[in-house]
């Protein structure tokens, strides 16, 4: 059986999903302007950061998919009855 999530475990689940995009954000704002901006900053630098946002883009689906998947669980539950 699924555990009915609180008010308060969505609002954490939420405020965690935004501190992820801004995270990504912020990674994505620092590798275009040092790209533009610095000499010495080179495409191989840039490189495990844009895996790294890769890496939190690929964690926030996946908070979505589960998201989805609980949600889906609770509508078609309640239609069952």
């Amino acid at each position: 059986m699924i555990r009915e999530k609180t008010p308060k475990d969505l609002l954490i689940a939420q405020l965690s999903r935004k501190l992820y995009l801004n995270e990504m954000e912020r990674v994505l704002l620092s590798v275009t302007y040092n790209l533009m901006s610095d000499r010495h900053y080179t495409e191989k630098d840039a490189y495990p950061e844009l895996i790294r946002l890769i890496r939190l883009l690929d964690y926030e689906q996946e908070g979505i998919r589960d998201e989805i998947i609980y949600l889906e669980s609770i509508v078609f539950e309640h239609n069952e009855e």
